[in-house]
């Protein structure tokens, strides 16, 4: 999940819960969320900001500690440690906002009949129940030695990564995508040897026109990263000096001493689905976060609205009050805006409205000495996406984002 780049709009700031009448008639069991990233972490928070007793439980398969994730792409170059990314431990947010919070459990499986959860530590009755999961990095199947293959998808993967590349310098990374370029800029920027390898013919070709991604692949290019495009890796050996040889489909071979993993993000919707819930890509939600079942919500990267799977914060925090007020019994819709997606590769700023896959229209592109602004027009010539690229054209962005026509219902294969 990786859009707002200040930790200031990734979570709640930690401060005192206000004292405000409540006037929630309690639930005859707790309302219990699943997940303790951020849709996990701004439920529980939003919902004791409204009721100072309702009763609520979290269970993580994690430390269940708070941190900013999109600060995970961008913390060499501020050489920041996985440490200096943790904003707050596990029994400090639980005691502050007066919850119960289950580090390092699984739940196993839902029964909807008795509304009970099968735990790796036992089964828990819920009231309401939100599924806030989030989603996996997608694992590429590759041969050979993958003992230094590496993923950077939460706190605990940031730190062995980390600890792993040490004083090593090679890095390969296997993804052209938003995360990769991200992880290339930061990597690069911090002195490391950098080589991408993807499968697109330019940087992030799913999300912008090739004109953009050639551009940002030069500007990267002139601060050294190497580019193995329409390219992937069939198989790794050891090598001598302790690192590996990665052999590529081109029959190119690249000797690195860590391979950092960034091909993609799969919703964690299993749980959803043994429970018989309707799920396309993501978990499916109405415009009140409920799920087919409607003492069931979901939020986050494993959901899907009627915007579609959108894996940003933004969309999260856009659902978070609706949902939250239909926990506690007071319905409304989610109002959704249309809100960029901030890329952080700082040697060339860009931000974007992605575009759906398979979305019928045309890309038309004006340049401004190195800067472009990409605008994506359906053939009724409604704008359904832009990307803009360089750090002028950024200040036209509230602009684009008012000509945005959104979408009422998306269904994402």
């Amino acid at each position: 999940m990786m859009e707002l780049s200040d930790d200031e709009n990734t979570l709640v700031s930690a401060q005192a819960i206000a004292a405000e009448p409540d006037d929630i008639a309690p639930l005859s069991a707790p309302i219990v969320i699943v997940g303790s990233g951020h849709s996990g972490y701004q439920v529980a928070a939003a919902l004791r900001r409204q009721s100072k007793t309702v009763d609520i439980t979290v269970f993580t398969a994690d430390d269940a500690a708070l941190y900013s994730k999109p600060a995970l792409s961008n913390s060499f170059a501020q050489a920041k440690k996985t440490a200096d990314l943790q904003i707050e431990m596990a029994l400090d947010w639980e005691s502050r906002l007066n919850i119960r919070v289950y580090p390092f459990t699984r739940v196993e499986h839902i029964n909807r009949e008795t509304k009970t959860l099968l735990t790796s530590i036992g089964t828990y009755q819920y009231g309401r129940l939100v599924i806030a999961t989030g989603a996996t990095a997608i694992e590429v199947p590759i041969s050979g030695d993958c003992s230094h293959v590496f993923s950077v998808n939460d706190l605990m993967d940031h730190d062995r990564f980390t600890r792993h590349l040490g004083q090593k310098k090679r890095v390969a990374i296997l993804g052209d995508g938003l995360i990769g370029c991200e992880f290339a800029n930061d990597l690069i920027a911090s002195g490391y040897q950098v080589s991408v390898i993807g499968l697109g013919q330019w940087p992030m070709s799913r999300l912008i026109p090739r004109v953009l991604g050639e551009a940002l692949q030069q500007k990267l290019s002139e601060l050294g990263v190497q580019w193995f495009l329409q390219n992937s890796i069939s198989h790794i050996e050891p090598n001598n000096d302790s690192g590996s040889i990665v052999k590529l489909s081109s029959g190119e071979e690249l000797e690195v001493d860590i391979v950092l993993s960034a091909v993609g993000l799969k919703p964690n919707t299993y749980l959803a689905e043994q429970a018989g819930l309707d799920v396309e890509r993501g978990i499916i939600v109405n415009d009140y976060g409920q799920t087919s079942d409607e003492a069931i919500f979901s939020l986050g990267d494993c959901a899907q609205t009627s915007q579609g799977w959108q894996p940003y914060i933004a969309p999260i925090n856009q659902m978070l009050p609706a949902l939250v007020n239909s926990l506690l019994g007071k319905f409304e819709k989610a109002e959704f805006v249309a809100s960029p997606v901030l890329v952080k590769t700082p040697i060339m700023p860009l931000s974007i409205y992605p575009v759906a896959a398979q979305t019928q229209g045309q890309w038309h592109i004006t340049q401004q000495e190195e800067e472009f602004t990409a605008v994506f027009n359906c053939a009724e010539g409604k704008v359904l996406g832009f990307a803009l690229l360089g750090k002028q054209v950024q200040s036209t962005r509230n602009y684009w984002l008012g000509q945005i026509d959104l979408p009422t219902h998306v269904v994402t294969e």
